[in-house]
């Protein structure tokens, strides 16, 4: 049976923009935005957008262009996303890290009407691909010279896209996901008054890549919520200080985050009273990380979000404390959104059963930008297949088991990855692990596991082979051990399973 969230009210605000114009006329001096390049009360804030809405008018951009934004995490980054809303334009933002030729494909794929860059990244972007391109330096000096008066926005509908994101690939070519303004107006809505509970007086730190639909919960709700968003590149050590500089009091990260974290004995012994919610998504966190932050901050919330791009991004959170009395567990549907497990044949199967994950309700993307095939066959049925398979138990809580295209199958056994992997990463000498496919001529397939080891242990295959088979079955134990420095991560945290197999098949691991 589908396992419904609770009801969303029925006068949520269609468009964003309005709600923090709104905010700025009742509150002006408000802090609302932290960031490396310096800090903005709401007057402030909605000034340097109106600025930059007419710089995007000064260049000729239109209702309906695309905006493409290579920056990194800092105030630029959000003024453009405000700035394209307003402007009635498709904000599209690209990953810094993306090397020269995924640029390319991405670039000839969006076709935007403009190109902001970094200065330091312009050098990524072809000029063969005759798109128009302006470092940050070159913008900033054209939008200073912009009136900051007032800018009306331009009208569009809820259901006109506003974001194209494209998808970080962790199962092939990424694809261009299409959301709307009413899109963000719920995920909004959803972030701000049942995620996170939002207060002024919040001070919500983001140090995720800006890139990602993390930012739909953590960057831009705070302010259509009246608090304040900090913006700060990762690193253990500015993390740290901006945690205790600025009060914050909302944190997200994946869990491999937060294990750097713990590791850092700076982190172990700050004081962080202010800090009232831990929130983690993108893939598993062991049990004991769990643990270790229940241990270090007592008086904090935790809270596992899991969703996907194609969702806005949210589809279930699990609050504290479920995060110990479900293991596993990715929560419950948010408000407004439905989850069902269905079988090979999109048929719904009982509690407890595995199948693929679905997902419907109003976070729902519009489509894939110029792929109608794969958007048919993403939203067959009136349902958003994930790939992800799960199973809810009898109390409507969503278990997420592995990536539907990382099952292994052995001998004709089905073997489940995370599963495996939830053992492997328990055992204290592992850091981080990932557990993938490699090819067998009899088998079809054989279990291998990919480990980065905690700071100084010398633990070896011996050993966690043995401690793998105290806890699982003889023929889900891996055959083949792989120790490495770092696994590849895509922009929301999950391990790139993909580039394992292939570095496996090539003998590079």
């Amino acid at each position: 049976m589908p396992v419904f969230g609770p009801p969303l009210p029925s006068d949520i605000a269609p468009l964003v923009w309005p709600q923090v114009l709104a905010l700025a006329r009742r509150d002006p001096q408000h802090e609302a935005v932290v960031a490396p390049n310096g800090r903005f009360n709401y007057d402030h804030m909605t000034r340097e957008v109106f600025r930059y809405q007419r710089g995007l008018s000064a260049l000729g951009l239109r209702p309906g262009d695309r905006l493409a934004a290579m920056v990194g995490n800092d105030w630029p980054y959000l003024a453009l996303y405000w700035a394209a809303l307003a402007s009635g334009l498709v904000f599209v933002p690209l990953n810094p890290k993306l090397a020269r030729p995924e640029v390319a494909t991405l670039l000839q794929h969006a076709e935007p009407a403009l190109v902001v860059a970094d200065d330091r990244l312009v050098a990524q972007i072809p000029e063969s691909l005759g798109f128009p391109i302006r470092s940050l330096s070159q913008w900033q000096r054209l939008v200073s010279q912009a009136s900051p008066a007032f800018c009306d926005p331009h009208p569009v509908t809820p259901d006109d896209v506003a974001v194209i994101f494209y998808t970080s690939g962790t199962t092939g070519q990424p694809k261009g996901v299409m959301l709307t303004h009413r899109n963000l107006a719920v995920q909004y809505y959803q972030a701000a008054h049942y995620l996170l509970g939002l207060r002024p007086n919040d001070r919500v730190l983001s140090c995720y890549p800006l890139h990602a639909t993390a930012q739909h919960v953590f960057l831009e709700p705070p302010l259509i919520a009246g608090a304040t968003s900090v913006i700060e590149p990762f690193s253990p050590k500015s993390i740290l200080s901006r945690l205790q500089e600025e009060a914050v009091t909302i944190f997200f990260a994946v869990p491999t985050i937060y294990q750097i974290l713990l590791e850092d004995a700076r982190f172990s012994a700050a004081e962080l009273p202010t800090l009232r919610i831990l929130a983690y998504g993108g893939t598993m966190m062991a049990r004991e990380t769990i643990q270790r932050l229940k241990d270090r901050f007592p008086h904090s919330l935790l809270k596992n979000l899991y969703g996907q791009t194609e969702n806005s991004p949210s589809v279930t959170s699990l609050d504290d404390p479920d995060a110990l009395t479900k293991p596993g567990s990715v929560g419950k549907p948010v408000p407004g959104m439905t989850i069902a497990i269905v079988d090979d044949a999109d048929r719904e199967v009982d509690p407890g059963v595995v199948g693929e994950i679905v997902t419907r309700g109003p976070n729902l993307m519009k489509g894939y930008y110029k792929d109608e095939a794969s958007t048919e066959a993403a939203l067959r049925h009136g349902w958003y297949h994930t790939g992800d398979l799960g199973y809810c138990d009898s109390d409507g809580y969503l278990y997420v088991i592995d990536r539907k295209k990382d099952m292994i199958t052995r001998g004709g056994q089905n073997i489940y990855p995370l599963e495996v992997e939830t053992v492997l990463s328990q055992h204290p000498a592992v850091q981080e692990c990932a557990v993938i496919g490699v090819p067998h001529p009899i088998l079809g397939e054989e279990v291998a596991a990919v480990i980065v080891r905690q700071r100084g242990a010398l633990v070896t295959e011996a050993v966690l082979r043995d401690f793998l088979s105290q806890h699982l079955a003889s023929y889900k134990v891996p055959v083949h051990y792989y120790f490495v420095d770092a696994l590849p991560h895509n922009a929301s945290g999950r391990v790139l399973k993909r580039e394992l197999r292939t570095l496996a098949r090539r003998g590079a691991l």
